[in-house]
């Protein structure tokens, strides 16, 4: 499902609301001229959030009008990260252990499953690597993996469980086995979001390092 931003938001919820509108409508709603309109919804309707239909009237041109899609009210309603906060903030709070951790296992293998079935099976950690950071980008996470330097590394430019994160750092733990689930190796932290810094690195310690 495609990120949309607080203007998309706006677009949504009106055209939902109004059952649909055209190009002048949504340069009144925002604000904004004509050609940025057109830029955004033409980029909307490219991810499948907006349908255009062509109306007629009863003097000239055929009118398009922009409807909301079933993508895009799925959009409208995808904003959990209230309710993901809660969840997590239950689970680790919970008192008896052992169902903390299994709870916390189940979260982090469902995790790993979601990342892994569209990999290529690969042996090598560092190539796997590479298909992983693609298999994020795609998913909305922004990475990179980075070769340059003498182990690879994975790095988030942006922590993508920020308000999980600030619950305390039991995430940071998750992502860290999930990365090791879906690689096939150790891996290790080399910077956190949490901790101050401007990205989170993860460190594979790749086969070949230990015998080195």
């Amino acid at each position: 499902m495609p990120t949309i931003d607080s203007r998309d938001r706006d677009i949504l919820n009106f055209l939902h609301r109004e059952g649909g509108a055209g190009v002048q409508d949504l340069c009144d709603l925002l604000g904004v001229t004509r050609t940025a309109i057109r830029q955004r919804i033409s980029r909307m309707q490219g991810s499948g959030l907006l349908a255009c239909e062509q109306e007629s009237q009863s003097r000239g041109r055929p009118k398009n009008v922009y409807r909301v899609t079933d993508d895009g009210l799925h959009a409208l309603g995808e904003d959990y990260r209230e309710l993901a906060v809660v969840l997590w903030e239950a689970i680790v709070g919970l008192e008896e252990s052992a169902v903390k951790e299994q709870l916390i296992s189940q979260v982090q293998d469902k995790l790993a499953d979601r990342f892994r079935r569209n990999l290529v099976e690969e042996d090598d950690p560092a190539q796997r690597l590479d298909q992983l950071a693609d298999e994020m980008q795609a998913s909305g996470f922004n990475v990179e993996s980075d070769h340059s330097l003498e182990l690879p590394i994975l790095r988030e430019t942006n922590c993508p469980f920020p308000m999980l994160a600030d619950v305390d750092e039991t995430i940071c733990q998750v992502e860290k086995r999930v990365l090791e689930q879906v690689l096939g190796t150790e891996v290790e932290f080399r910077h956190r979001c949490r901790d101050g810094h401007h990205c989170c690195e993860f460190e594979l310690k790749t086969k070949d390092s230990g015998n080195s």
